[in-house]
């Protein structure tokens, strides 16, 4: 792989330049009221009540790692991510050395459409914007592929649920290479 992927998102997050410094220049200060206690919008239901399948922990690693995140510019062993019902995200990727990457930010889902979409706004190392696809089986196998959308110099383009799995395209990119499987924990 060649460092043309410095944009993607990593599965969750993003990282530019190298994956594994934050050169971020955006101010992360955080500027939300968070004072409204109206909480009526943040729990990921879908129209009858029911909570998101999302919802929980899950892991990939293993032959469930993309091509992308098992190559040789991640070298990724694992990558474990929570959704939590409030709209929240934590993902946490482990490459090969034993270094560790902790990624946080807020999603958004669309459950209507097949595969469902999901929107994340990432605010931790750095601020991006991230959409994609995924769908879970009832084996409780969760297929995901999201791509970073902003800031976007690459033009990488999101896979969406017209397109489907294997979509993603933009610079170096072999359709499937972004496809990443996990298991619920």
């Amino acid at each position: 792989m060649t460092r043309s992927f410095t944009l993607l998102l990593l599965v969750l997050g993003a990282c530019t330049g190298d994956p594994y410094k934050d050169d971020s220049t955006t101010d992360d200060t955080n500027t939300t009221d968070d004072t409204n206690t109206d909480d009526t919008n943040t729990d990921d239901t879908d129209d009858s009540g029911t909570a998101s399948k999302l919802i929980g922990s899950w892991l990939s690693e293993g032959e469930n790692l993309s091509p992308l995140f098992a190559g040789s510019f991640f070298k990724y062993v694992s990558v474990s991510a929570v959704f939590v019902a409030d709209g929240t995200y934590d993902v946490q990727a482990v490459d090969q050395a034993g270094s560790t990457y902790d990624l946080t930010g807020t999603y958004t889902i669309d459950e209507t459409t097949t595969p469902a979409s999901i929107l994340l706004n990432q605010a931790t190392p750095n601020v991006v914007t991230a959409e994609g696809i995924y769908e879970i089986d009832d084996a409780d196998l969760l297929t995901y592929e999201v791509v970073q959308t902003d800031p976007n110099p690459y033009s990488f383009v999101a896979p969406t649920p017209e397109t489907g799995f294997g979509s993603t395209s933009g610079p170096g990119l072999n359709p499937g290479d972004n496809v990443q499987k996990y298991v619920r924990q």
